[in-house]
This record gives structure tokens, C-alpha cells and sequence, in this order.
């Protein structure tokens, strides 16, 4: 029972801290969004006592920070009830992965790359199950 009790104890301590933080973003990311964000994100979106490398994108130079906007997309796209919603918020994310790829291509160290890979073959199939076209964007 303990085991089932701690992450709920340290997902409620994190909705109840979070309030500052998503207030940061021009995207106005809730509490749940955080949470389901990976750790690496967490920095960017100023999320209270946030400190350290598991708490930032390392290695990937200045435009990394395109992924997490990405994430979040991703995130509301899963939860979407209209697919003319669900779409336009594929094609936000395929544009900051996309923007991402490119910004870590010549950072053999990021911290982030083998995460953007999986998000983009999962990305990939959203856009095919849901008929979205890839951006052309570079």
C-alpha cells in the first residue's frame, strides 16, 4: 500500500507547488501537464524547487527548448475531442520537434536525443492514425 501512497503523496505535493510556475509560460501549462512532463522540462517551466541536471535539458544548445513546447502539444492532443483541434495540435508539435532535430544535430551529447527520437516515431503515428500531413517547416 505504501508504494501506491508515495506517488500520489508527491504528485499532490507538486499540483499544490506548481501554481507559480505554469503562470510563467505564455503556453499556460496546468499542474497536470507538468506531471506528465518529463523531468528535463521541469527548469524551463520554472516549477519550484526545480534544481539541477535531471530538472534541465543539458548539451543541446540554446534552441532545445523547442521540445518542451512540443511535449505539451502532444499532451493536449492526446486529450482533444474534435479532431480539427486534435490536428492543429500535431502540427504544433511536428513543427517544435522538428525544430528540435535540427537544433540538436551537431550536439552528439544531448541529453535529450534519444527522448526526441521516440517522441517523433510516436509523433508519426498520431499524424497517420489521425490523417495530419508532416510540416514542411524547417
Amino acid at each position: 500500500m505504501h508504494t501506491i501512497i508515495r506517488p500520489i503523496l508527491a504528485a499532490a505535493a507538486l499540483i499544490a507547488v506548481v501554481p507559480a510556475a505554469y503562470g510563467q509560460t505564455s503556453m499556460h501549462v496546468t499542474p497536470v501537464e507538468i506531471a506528465l512532463l518529463p523531468r528535463f522540462c521541469w527548469a524551463q517551466l520554472e516549477v519550484p524547487n526545480a534544481q539541477g541536471d535531471d530538472f534541465r535539458i543539458r548539451d543541446c544548445g540554446p534552441s532545445a527548448n523547442h521540445y518542451c513546447s512540443a511535449l505539451i502539444y502532444m499532451i493536449r492532443a492526446r486529450g482533444h475531442v474534435n479532431k480539427r483541434g486534435r490536428l492543429d495540435l500535431l502540427g504544433h508539435a511536428d513543427v517544435d520537434v522538428k525544430y528540435t532535430e535540427h537544433a540538436i544535430a551537431d550536439y552528439p551529447k544531448c541529453s535529450i536525443r534519444e527522448h526526441v527520437a521516440g517522441t517523433r516515431a510516436e509523433l508519426d503515428n498520431l499524424m497517420k492514425m489521425f490523417g495530419a500531413k508532416r510540416s514542411t517547416a524547417r
